[in-house]
């Protein structure tokens, strides 16, 4: 059986001025392709969840990281509202 990894939320320390989400949201962008590869990991879908991947314009990306990090939540939370909100309509 495989062993579930658990995914802290991000913070800033105490810090949410935009200044702080924003240099954050570009971290992420400037990982080179070298040190992405030899970080490669498999994370596993809690159970009763499934695994979904999508491809996002590198902008949406950006603004969904800075939503997250000022929202002091997640990416899937953000991502999880919107698809209620629109499936359930």
């Amino acid at each position: 059986m495989s062993k579930t990894t658990t995914l802290a939320k991000p913070t800033l320390g105490g810090k949410t001025t935009s200044a702080a989400a924003l240099a954050f949201a570009e971290a992420g962008a400037s990982k080179s392709a070298g040190s992405a590869a030899a970080e490669r990991r498999t994370f596993f879908a809690p159970e009763g969840y499934r695994r979904l991947t999508v491809n996002l314009r590198e902008d949406l990306h950006k603004k969904l990281r800075l939503a997250a990090v000022e929202q002091d939540c997640t990416a899937t939370e953000i991502i999880e509202r919107l698809l209620i909100k629109e499936l359930t309509k």
